[in-house]
């Protein structure tokens, strides 16, 4: 009898048991699409881990005072130092910052981002009901007060012009970097570098500032940057209208950020922050928040809950196949005489094996293609309910398929092993 003649013999005998095989069906089918759904969340955890570190967001450390971390309880918190005798944070001035640069790596950039809505009369007062939100309307720019360093970890890249330098952040002078879309509602296809831009900064009168630097057209690859390409102009934080002289005439940074480049370590990366801004401002002073931490803990939260439902799905799965296997061994049990003749019209043990076991493979086959539409199923639950996780069709094939087989292999193989073991003579007697 060849393989085909053996599958159609499983099919027609599946068939004959339908309300059995379809029990069979679902309960496999159940099981292993909650166990797809959960592995491939993990799967799919990795894989985005993978992905996000190349993102300028979750690269960014955040040094902030140890009394403001305690408005983030809700999400993990790297704390330097010991909880108790905690000193008041008194922010960093710019010379600090410049210090902390100085003692970095060159693949960690040490920087800070203030924001304010300035407005120009190089643009309209008044624009169309369509404009978009982002883009503000009006005659308002979004300015952003920063360093160097910034455009380094942001790996920006120049269209024309040149970014500022420290030179011009200590001489406080007064330049603009600026989107290659501002460049255009500004100035049209004129040449933008060295154009005047007057800005209204809330003082008695408008202040003039020159554009030495337009950014190229953002490759949309990190969805984190919202404004790469929006009324965005980058000046030197010394010249921003927030740089404000405090009771000593220094100006303080309550929140600084230190930009890792991609490939570096960022657990390492932590580290070494941690030492080096210790030495400067002492480790009970503030804390250092990580987005790739916060991200971990909140998936770590979820991965115990689908872990507690797979293992759930698990044992079900298991109990399933116990009763299978029941079931299986009841087939068989009636089927001996059938199966006595077989042997005695010239079918080998090992044909009589397959037959059986063919038998399994097709219900549980059947079952993990149901499984794997289940798990496309609970994967879009998971999105709506909780922002799931899913992996692709390869891998939930992959695991169906596998699972499928494994299953089969469970509760097929003893019964399919005892039918070829009937002794033809003993058979042919039964009723």
């Amino acid at each position: 009898m060849s393989v085909a003649d053996q599958l159609k013999w499983a099919l027609r005998h599946s068939r004959r048991q339908r309300l059995e095989s379809i029990l069979v069906i679902l309960a496999i089918g159940l099981g292993i699409g909650v166990i797809i759904t959960v592995l491939s969340m993990f799967i799919s955890v990795g894989q985005q881990y993978s992905s996000i570190q190349r993102l300028d967001y979750f690269r960014t450390l955040e040094i902030l005072g140890r009394e403001d971390s305690l408005m983030w309880q809700q999400v993990p918190i790297t704390l330097l130092g010991p909880e108790q005798d905690s000193l008041s944070w008194s922010g960093v001035t710019l010379e600090e910052i410049l210090e902390l640069q100085r003692r970095l790596p060159p693949t960690m950039h040490v920087y800070v981002e203030q924001g304010w809505l300035a407005a120009t009369e190089l643009l309209p007062e008044e624009v169309g009901e369509d404009e978009d939100w982002y883009r503000f309307r009006g005659n308002e720019i979004y300015i952003a007060g920063t360093v160097p360093a910034y455009f380094s970890f942001k790996n920006s890249q120049l269209a024309q012009g040149n970014f500022f330098v420290e030179a011009d952040l200590l001489g406080a002078s007064r330049v603009l970097v600026i989107t290659h879309r501002l460049a255009e509602e500004l100035f049209g296809d004129g040449d933008p570098i060295g154009q005047i831009v007057p800005l209204d900064l809330h003082s008695e009168e408008a202040v003039d500032f020159t554009v030495i630097g337009v950014l190229a057209p953002p490759d949309d690859s990190d969805p984190y940057m919202a404004l790469n390409d929006g009324r965005t102009a980058w000046m030197p934080v010394t010249v921003h209208p927030s740089y404000r002289g405090g009771p000593d005439d220094t100006t303080h940074f309550y929140q600084i950020y230190v930009g890792v480049d991609p490939g570096v370590d960022l657990a390492s990366a932590g580290e070494v922050v941690q030492s080096e801004a210790a030495l400067l401002w002492g480790e009970e002073a503030f804390a250092l928040r990580s987005p790739v931490d916060d991200w971990r803990e909140s998936i770590k939260q979820v991965q115990r809950y689908a872990l507690l439902i797979g293992m759930l799905a698990s044992v079900g799965l298991v109990i399933a196949v116990i009763n299978i296997l029941n079931l299986m061994l009841a087939r068989v049990l009636k089927r001996t005489k059938a199966v006595g003749l077989s042997m005695a019209l010239g079918s080998s043990r090992g044909q009589v094996f397959r037959q059986f076991m063919l038998e399994a493979v097709v219900l549980g086959l059947a079952g993990s293609v149901l499984g794997i539409a289940l798990s496309f199923a609970f994967a879009e639950l998971l999105k709506k309910s909780l922002g799931g996780w899913s992996g692709g069709w390869g891998s939930r094939l992959g695991l169906g398929i596998a699972l499928g087989l494994l299953v089969s292999l469970f509760f097929g193989v003893y019964p399919a092993y005892l039918g070829s073991r009937t002794n033809p003579v003993d058979a042919l007697r039964t009723d």
